[in-house]
């Protein structure tokens, strides 16, 4: 009996280990709703928007020394008219404004309808975005 608990003993301290670990690993689903308040966007109605917000945050990320290139995604569900039903943060900016307002922005985009059938479905939505100088640029894909 003492060589089993003794062999074993040191696999058991292990899986405690582990399971403490895993314990303390966190994470948060960020996730944003239409507002009837918003209007809703085209992805090319929502670039210009989009541009001219970060055009403004572009001289905070120079100051900070952040990166001021990027790409913010987003998996956006969409009702069968093809409007946005919520849109979750799949790959953050590293800026938690632009991430917020890239979110508002996701959640009040508007698609083309499913012509084969109205059904709902889901999206992957890639912003990328780029300061230059006095400018900015966001592109939706």
């Amino acid at each position: 009996m003492q060589w089993w608990s003794s062999r074993w003993r040191p696999l058991g301290a292990r899986a405690l280990a582990l399971v403490g670990v895993v314990a303390c690993v966190q994470s948060t689903t960020r996730i944003f709703l239409p507002s009837p308040q918003n209007p809703s966007y085209s992805l090319e109605q929502a670039n210009p928007v989009l541009a001219e917000y970060l055009r403004l945050q572009c001289p905070a990320f120079q100051k900070a020394s952040k990166p001021d290139t990027g790409v913010v995604r987003f998996t956006v569900s969409l009702d069968s008219t093809g409007a946005a039903t919520r849109a979750e943060l799949e790959k953050a900016s590293g800026d938690q404004l632009v991430d917020e307002v890239f979110g508002t922005i996701a959640a009040q985009l508007r698609f083309a309808p499913d012509s084969a059938r109205a059904r709902m479905r889901r999206e992957t939505v890639n912003m990328h975005y780029r300061c230059a100088g006095d400018s900015a640029f966001v592109t939706i894909k």
